[in-house]
């Protein structure tokens, strides 16, 4: 990391999240997903005002929702039902904004409040 960060910062490809210390993850895990607003570059707040604001995102901006989603089913509790396998798949050929709506949806059925 070229900036001086927390040293609890995490980095996730190019963007860094530092946890927030009042809004802890609620769950016991090995490593905590990272929620998008503990993001400190400001690349992915863009993305997901780009996103909420139904803007056409750019490939980027793209780049950081995927990055972000990733870490998140890899890392959160979800119903045990869920195909972590799957999600990640498809989060890999997002394209739309629809793409990640959809997601998002499914993602909320097992408990994954991504957004």
């Amino acid at each position: 990391m070229t900036e001086q960060w927390p040293e609890d910062a995490e980095q996730i490809g190019n963007l860094v999240f530092v946890p927030n210390r009042e809004y802890p993850y609620p769950f016991k895990v090995a490593v905590p997903p990272r929620f998008w607003m503990e993001e400190q570059t400001g690349v992915l707040e863009a993305a997901v005002d780009a996103y909420m604001n139904g803007e056409r995102l750019d490939e980027g901006q793209l780049a950081a929702l995927k990055l972000y989603l990733t870490q998140y089913v890899e890392r959160a509790v979800m119903a045990h039902d869920a195909n972590r396998q799957k999600y990640t798949g498809l989060i890999k050929k997002m394209r739309t904004i629809h793409d990640i709506e959809s997601i998002a949806d499914e993602l909320a059925e097992f408990g994954a409040e991504v957004f």
